[in-house]
């Protein structure tokens, strides 16, 4: 007898075979959420340690344990598996990033260098980041999309900066050209980091090149270094 038949003869409403099919399609639901899940995460796996070039489709399904038709039902090709796997790399280095508090405790500039130092930390201790983002990106994207991608900080540093100048923080002088500086020193710093031999070698020498820059830009660096310089004292030859 059906659930449809069962709830017929006891006079409740025929409404269990349509509970019945929402779960059943619930369950689908999950698995197949789970099977994009499990695809996304084999992917990143192996994206990292073998980089995008050597990773082939057939060794994700098969660690996966899923079919290739399963594959291509969520992601177009490996192109497109690569670009999600990349989003979500990129939106687990961007969600470490400062935010500025309620209380405005924090300095715009603080922040601002605060922030710069996560995405070189990233470059030197996350491999996914650093092989995904930083290496294969440019690769795979092609160099202008990548870098469209990840110019969406300058909006964010140019805000930064206008909040240091009205703090007082660094000298007033034009926002655009200084945000665009400053995100082409940070993306160089990064790709240099996550390109090198010892990446977390690299980082410490960037870190301290990158202090010595920033230190320059400061307002209050420069007048702590002025009332620090000894003044000369002129002494008048005496008259004989």
């Amino acid at each position: 007898m059906t659930a449809a038949s069962r709830a017929s003869n006891s006079g409740a409403p025929a409404l269990a075979l349509d509970d019945e099919a929402v779960e059943a399609q619930g369950r689908r639901a999950a698995q197949v959420e789970n099977t994009r899940r499990t695809l996304l995460d084999v992917a990143r796996e192996l994206f990292t340690q073998n980089g995008y070039q050597a990773t082939r489709t057939e060794e994700v399904v098969q660690r996966a344990g899923v079919t290739r038709g399963a594959l291509y039902h969520h992601f177009r090709d490996k192109e497109d598996l690569f670009r999600a796997v990349f989003a979500e790399v990129e939106d687990e280095v961007s969600a470490l990033l400062q935010r500025r508090s309620a209380d405005v405790s924090t300095s715009s500039w603080d922040l601002f260098r605060a922030n710069s130092e996560v995405h070189l930390f990233a470059a030197a201790v996350n491999p996914s980041y650093r092989q995904i983002v930083m290496i294969d990106g440019p690769a795979v994207m092609g160099w202008t999309e990548w870098n469209e991608r990840l110019s969406g900080l300058q909006g964010s540093i140019s805000e930064y900066l206008r909040g240091a100048i009205e703090e007082g923080s660094i000298d007033d002088q034009p926002l655009e050209p200084l945000s665009q500086m400053l995100l082409s020193i940070g993306h160089g710093s990064a790709m240099y980091i996550a390109q090198a031999a010892d990446p977390e070698a690299a980082h410490a020498q960037i870190e301290e090149l990158a202090e010595r820059l920033l230190e320059g830009l400061s307002r209050d660096s420069r007048d702590k270094t002025r009332e620090s310089k000894p003044t000369k004292k002129t002494t008048k030859k005496e008259n004989h």
